[in-house]
């Protein structure tokens, strides 16, 4: 039967979760180091064939990652990943086995926070009009001096309470993610509040989730 998998956390007692994709049943089992959580779904067309079957499917994943997230750390799979049974779980598995295991060890017992800066500026800004190559320059130093003055705010109020700090540039906005300490959460939250605002720039916080930005894949390692 065609298995979709959720994550792997470090090996342990397992989280019991109620019910995962599609009202399945939630298992999982020690192998290779960690223990990988699956469920296994009978006919993946009737939890993937329409988009608001899919949407309602996502939603369920992340239920599920976020029951787990509530005793320890997951490291996810892309959704949807599925394997065409419990037969080629560990042959799979086998693959990345070295980066979830390191990757664990890294992340273990963290939450990933994640930060959405929205300047008002750039909100106003018409990105398909042409522009010089000096306007463009200019926007561009514009833009990186907001996004570091506001980056410096952030990492010197919870200096104390974040383990890692990575950030991403979209087109109209900027995004940090914090990796948290499981036991530093409510730190990291109280030195937010107390960063004060900055004029012309929005932030809002969401989390936790799991740490998927800090773990890098095969690609990526190179």
């Amino acid at each position: 039967m065609p298995c979709l998998l959720y994550c792997v956390t470090q090996p342990g007692p397992e989280v019991k979760v109620a019910a995962g994709v599609c009202e399945a049943a939630t298992v999982s089992r020690e192998m290779l180091g960690v223990r990988l959580y699956w469920s296994e779904i009978g006919d993946p067309e009737k939890c993937l064939g329409s988009a608001e079957v899919l949407k309602q499917s996502a939603i369920q994943f992340h239920q599920v990652l976020r029951e787990i997230l509530n005793a320890t750390t997951p490291i996810p799979f892309r959704f949807p990943t599925f394997l065409e049974n419990e037969g080629v779980l560990e042959t799979h598995l086998s693959s990345e086995q070295e980066l979830y295991r390191e990757a664990l060890g890294r992340v273990q017992d963290s939450f990933q926070y994640e930060i959405i800066a929205t300047f008002s500026e750039q909100q106003d800004t018409d990105f398909s009009k042409p522009v010089s190559g000096r306007e463009y320059l200019q926007r561009r130093q514009q833009a990186g001096a907001r996004v570091a003055a506001v980056e410096e705010k952030l990492k010197k109020v919870t200096s104390d309470s974040v383990r890692e700090w990575r950030g991403r540039q979209d087109r109209k906005t900027h995004r940090w993610f914090a990796l948290v300490p499981r036991d530093h959460r409510d730190r990291f939250l109280a030195a937010l509040r107390t960063a004060g605002g900055s004029e012309g720039v929005r932030l809002r916080l969401s989390g936790p989730w799991p740490p998927s930005e800090f773990i890098a894949s095969r690609a990526e390692r190179g």
